[in-house]
């Protein structure tokens, strides 16, 4: 006698093993239908292009949103992952706080480029400024950065064409304008905007940063900014020169540098200076101001002891404050990014 009775799946009363088969994997695909899709966008055309259409907004209008920690913390999670190459959790992981990972295949440079973008654009009211980052995964161990692409007449379109033409890394462009806020941000003692993201510590342009500057130590960082004719007079007579073409150079840190030292900064005011049109100054040497001392991007990676208040002592040499005159960024852009890409060849290769 059996202990226990006989089973067995007859469905219309009869054994099917077809059919018990069919039934497994129709549930199954209605299983993996009910989960949320991740998969990255994929693109193509003239990525130049594609980022040089992006809409900042105007001066005032109240468009950047500050991100609480939560989403800051998000962001952080889903950028690892992105600089890790893992792109569908990447975008798994930024989705929730509205953005989104794309392949981009550039039909110029015939390179293929990741992009992390907000997914609501201009006029959406969607829309949070939060910035965009490009990642090109053989690039040169370098961050250019633009803080203010728009406000700095030209740094946007220069950091783009040079991130293009160097084969760096990573590009990394602010949102909004730097004066889309009325308020004011707590660091740096109220001076600045809360979005002007170069003087903000609560950003998701601040938390890339923070992510590559300790990802690698041997990278370093390209930060784009302009002065106008009023800071130019006042650089001119501290450099001594009469040249409208104009430099400062600044690690960030307020101290005198040795010129022939093997430095990403030495290295480009030394290629600038070999073609001569342009004057190299360097701010702790030659000038006294624009120094970007109260930058915080670069306060972290010199190690400061609070990026929201305290100046950097010493230099990582890893950060370029990058200031130009007007007519550097407008007319020599083209010189800009050879002087660069020869900096960077003679510091990586």
């Amino acid at each position: 006698m059996a202990l226990y009775p006989s089973f067995s799946f007859t469905p219309y009363g009869r054994s099917s093993l077809p059919s018990i088969v069919l039934t497994t994997l129709v549930l199954l695909l209605v299983t993996l239908l009910s989960f949320p899709s991740y998969a990255h966008k994929v693109m193509s055309g003239e990525l130049a292009k594609h980022l040089k259409a992006i809409n900042y907004g105007s001066k005032s209008d109240d468009k950047w949103v500050q991100p609480s920690l939560h989403e800051q913390q998000q962001f952080e999670a889903g950028f690892a992952a992105f600089i890790s190459q893992n792109y569908p959790l990447a975008q798994e992981l930024v989705a929730p706080i509205g953005y989104d990972v794309a392949q981009f295949f550039d039909t110029n440079t015939q390179t293929t480029y990741y992009l992390l973008q907000e997914r609501a654009t201009l006029p959406s009211a969607d829309f949070r400024g939060g910035g965009t980052y490009i990642y090109n995964p053989n690039g040169l161990n370098a961050i250019l950065q633009a803080p203010h692409p728009k406000r700095d007449s030209f740094t946007g379109t220069q950091a783009i064409d040079a991130f293009l033409f160097t084969e760096t890394k990573l590009l990394m462009l602010a949102g909004t304008r730097r004066d889309s806020s009325h308020a004011l941000s707590s660091c740096t003692n109220g001076h600045y905007e809360a979005s002007d993201v170069a003087h903000q510590t609560d950003s998701y342009f601040n938390v890339v940063h923070k992510y590559m500057s300790d990802f690698d130590d041997n990278s370093v960082f390209i930060q784009y900014h302009g002065f106008g004719k009023t800071t130019l007079a006042k650089l001119q007579n501290q450099c001594m020169t009469n040249n409208d073409l104009m430099l400062n150079l600044s690690e960030s840190v307020n101290y005198n540098t040795t010129e022939n030292e093997q430095s990403i900064l030495h290295s480009l005011r030394r290629a600038v200076e070999e073609d001569g049109k342009i004057a190299a100054c360097v701010y702790g040497n030659d000038t006294k101001s624009l120094g970007g001392t109260w930058n915080v991007q670069a306060r972290y990676t010199n190690g400061s002891a609070n990026i929201c208040s305290t100046s950097s002592t010493a230099s990582s040499k890893r950060f370029i404050h990058l200031e130009q005159s007007y007519n550097v960024r407008k007319f020599h852009r083209d010189d800009m990014q050879k002087y660069l890409k020869k900096a960077l060849e003679n510091h990586f290769l």
